[in-house]
């Protein structure tokens, strides 16, 4: 399951629109957090760590994707490859660069009063979601999380969607236990949170065959 994908002649290509699709995916989580109304599930426990170690998001990013990468090893094995767990690791760690190089890009945007803070939340889930196409459109190797979420789906023979619901709603529930723990509040996660989980997927439903039609062809889709 979890193995890279025949890339071919079309390589050069789907590596940059993979990295670009980064980028614009760290542009996305650097917008949504200055809103500070919650942060999408899947970066809500490195923003935790961040807060509470100090570390920087980027890096913290990293460190979140080690336990899924132990995660897919300890499920899937031998099928866990290391050509597959060295190419999520170089694109672990290229996404915790973007992520802290936009967090300086976009640092002065910080919108006042609910009715900013939501039209830029609203934008930030947009780029979120096209950044999440271009990554899948390039579809290079599977990122850390959906790869944890896919072997935890193959363990336990359970719906994907279910695994990936129970996924989100576990990391949202450790953000908020850390956060309540060690600073006495919770922090990371709020309405901004529901608005992510309900609105990048509904983003992405109608970005995804638009760019199939106008980049597919080349990255040889």
């Amino acid at each position: 399951m979890a193995r890279l994908n025949s890339l071919g002649a079309r390589l050069p290509q789907r590596l940059a629109v993979c990295a670009v699709g980064m980028f614009i995916y760290a542009s996305g989580v650097a917008l949504t957090k200055n809103c500070g109304i919650g942060i999408s599930p899947i970066t809500s426990v490195a923003y935790a760590l961040s807060l509470l170690t100090g570390i920087t998001m980027g890096w913290c990013t990293t460190i979140q994707n080690a336990v899924f990468f132990a995660i897919q090893r300890l499920l899937l094995k031998q099928e866990y490859g290391l050509g597959v767990a060295a190419a999520q690791l170089a694109m672990s760690i290229l996404f915790s660069l973007f992520i802290d190089f936009t967090a300086l890009v976009w640092s002065r945007v910080q919108p006042a009063g609910w009715p900013g803070r939501l039209a830029v939340f609203t934008a930030g889930c947009g780029v979120l979601a096209l950044g999440m196409c271009l990554v899948m459109l390039a579809d290079f190797v599977v990122l850390p999380a959906e790869g944890a979420v896919m072997a935890i789906t193959k363990a336990s023979r359970a719906k994907f969607g279910t695994v990936k619901v129970c996924f989100d709603g576990s990391m949202v529930a450790v953000t908020a236990l850390l956060t309540l723990t060690f600073q006495g509040q919770v922090a990371g996660v709020g309405a901004g949170t529901v608005i992510a989980v309900l609105l990048i997927g509904t983003l992405a439903r109608p970005i995804a065959p638009f760019l199939k039609r106008t980049l597919g062809p080349c990255v040889g889709k």
